[in-house]
């Protein structure tokens, strides 16, 4: 047997730049077609993290542009560690386990441009170009809508369960105030009452109807609209009170469109938002009734400014700094009037005025 025989099969020869360069430029074309062809968004990377091509739809969902790169983690839609440390952390282990060979779908929050939140279900594949490296690929699809129906309807829950345990007529007003605030992201203006004698709640100093912004006053004159495709300037709810006028106003900081989700939890709501006024207000006689609404505005201002107290000092958002209020009302079998009070004169916690 001679030596051909055990000869080594020939080797390719190594690639010259030039050859490189076309295939480099081949497989861009070829990515560019790909991802433009999917609806959701995507975007690619190197091994070393760097943003190789992004699609229309994730420039849509997220508001970056490639001309704006070179965007390298941590990229700017995370969330940043003052927005959202546990956010950030659960972004960053997706992002390194996307990188293993056993990765798996997540679910994510990341921000737009504008900083504003989108929940996305993330998912991805690697693709292997043997010495010419690895590309990330990862898919974003755009579930906020499905999230936030889902925290509504758990939040109008908890609302509604809130409606049925109040006693006065000033925490209930309180109560639907952050609540309707918290579930359709705006501020809420509720108006109770007949012909001359109306009352306001909100976050204005309301005497009458002329203190009101122009929108709002709108708004809480209007009618509620089935339609769920036009920009709207916000929602407005009309509990179904027999003996006295209620309408609650929630004015959007920008107009949109009012999803039929948020419909049905504005009407449920408003049911239980006119129970609960029903059961309160029949405890007193009608020759009482204007007092008891003149004694709800004094207490709803002093709820307004302990919650205040509380937002400036603790850096909470309102609806949060109420319910820490409320809480401790209740822990301490005091009137939330009461307690208001206590945390406004004493400059105290909730917990310790």
């Amino acid at each position: 047997m001679n030596s051909e025989q055990f000869a080594l099969p020939p080797t390719n020869p190594p690639l010259s730049a030039e050859e490189e360069a076309r295939i480099h430029l081949i497989d861009a074309d070829w990515r560019r077609a790909v991802v433009e062809c999917i609806q959701d968004g995507v975007f690619l990377f190197d091994a070393e993290g760097t943003v190789i091509e992004m699609n229309q739809a994730f420039i849509d969902l997220l508001g970056y542009q490639p001309a704006d790169g070179p965007y390298r983690p941590p990229y700017p839609w995370w969330p940043s560690e003052e927005e959202d440390p546990e956010g950030l952390a659960e972004v960053r282990h997706h992002h390194d386990a996307h990188l293993s060979p056993a990765h798996s779908d997540s679910e994510l929050v990341l921000y737009r441009r504008d900083r504003s939140r989108v929940w996305v279900r993330s998912s991805g594949a690697s693709i292997h170009h043997g010495s010419l490296g690895t590309t990330h690929l990862r898919v974003l699809r755009d579930i906020t809508r499905l999230h936030e129906a889902t925290e509504r309807r758990a939040a109008a829950a908890h609302v509604a369960r809130s409606f049925a345990t109040v006693d006065e007529l000033s925490t209930l007003l309180k109560i639907a105030e952050y609540g309707f605030e918290l579930l359709f992201d705006g501020d809420c203006t509720i108006r109770l009452g007949d012909g001359e004698n109306q009352r306001w709640f909100g976050d204005w100093s309301i005497e009458t109807a002329d203190s009101l912004p122009l929108p709002v006053r709108v708004g809480l004159d209007g009618q509620p609209s089935p339609d769920a495709v036009s920009l709207r300037p916000g929602i407005l709810l009309l509990p179904p009170t027999p003996d006295m006028e209620c309408r609650a106003w929630v004015q959007f900081p920008r107009p949109r469109r009012i999803t039929v989700d948020e419909m049905v939890a504005a009407d449920l709501l408003a049911a239980g938002l006119a129970a609960a006024l029903q059961r309160i207000l029949a405890i007193h006689q009608a020759s009482d009734r204007e007092a008891h609404l003149q004694v709800a505005v004094q207490s709803h201002r002093l709820i307004g400014q302990a919650t205040g107290v509380l937002v400036e000092r603790h850096r909470l958002v309102p609806p949060a700094a109420f319910e820490r209020l409320r809480q401790a009302s209740q822990r301490r079998n005091l009137k939330l009037r009461e307690l208001a009070t206590r945390v406004i004169e004493s400059g105290l916690d909730p917990e310790d005025a």
